[in-house]
């Protein structure tokens, strides 16, 4: 009975069932420094992809992009992830859990839209799937809005309607003005008030309209 493969030294000569020798050859090496196990790949694909979809556009970025990136075998991506569309929408529900994650810990707080923050970056991959007409069901059930539909709830005493069209609401102001920062700032004249004084004011305007109450306006009359 032959050792297992396994028990033998890389490149050591085993002996086949024929009676022949063959020498083992070598998987490839993981780089140094390299994530190990599915967990830490996931983790390290997810992280890479996201950093480069933001500084290059989604376009722009392949798989061994991303998986230099992340400093492992592109074979690893199509093995944890899947192909280059499974990835996006899986770094478009990451993202969408750590927003959910930042709005839930710190509610009513101002959240960062810099570009290398984990909002940023939601942010502009949500742009790239509304102007592709890209799916967004799949990653709709946990998201931002939710998250601050939840808050308003919880926080103001709303009923589960009214809460959800203020957090539907709140999102769609604070991407509104994240989005077209620059162009408002110029078309409002608003260049000489201080950026924070204006991001400070628009979230004491989220928190108003998360305080309030809603009902259905009734049908005008024809």
């Amino acid at each position: 009975m032959r050792a297992l493969e396994w028990d033998r030294p890389y490149g050591a000569q085993m002996e086949d069932d024929d009676g022949e020798n063959r020498t083992r050859r070598r998987g490839p090496r993981r780089p140094e420094g390299a994530p190990a196990g599915p967990d830490e790949v996931r983790r390290a694909v997810l992280d890479a992809a996201a950093a480069l979809f933001t500084t290059r556009g989604v376009g722009a970025v392949s798989l061994r992009d991303i998986a230099t990136e992340a400093n492992i075998q592109v074979a690893l991506i199509r093995r944890y992830i899947g192909t280059r569309e499974e990835l996006i929408d899986a770094v478009m529900a990451d993202l969408s859990n750590q927003v959910v994650t930042g709005v839930t810990e710190r509610p009513l707080e101002q959240q960062s839209f810099d570009p290398d923050s984990f909002v940023g970056r939601w942010t502009r991959l949500l742009v790239y799937f509304a102007i592709t007409g890209r799916d967004l069901s799949t990653v709709a059930d946990v998201n931002p809005a939710r998250a601050l539909a939840q808050v308003a709830a919880d926080a103001y005493g709303l009923d589960d309607e009214a809460a959800r069209v203020r957090g539907a609401q709140i999102l769609a102001s604070a991407l509104g003005w994240r989005l077209l920062e620059p162009y408002l700032l110029k078309a409002g004249g608003l260049e000489d008030i201080p950026i924070q004084d204006l991001h400070d004011a628009l979230t004491e305007l989220h928190r108003t309209i998360g305080a309030m109450s809603w009902e259905r306006p009734s049908t005008p009359p024809s």
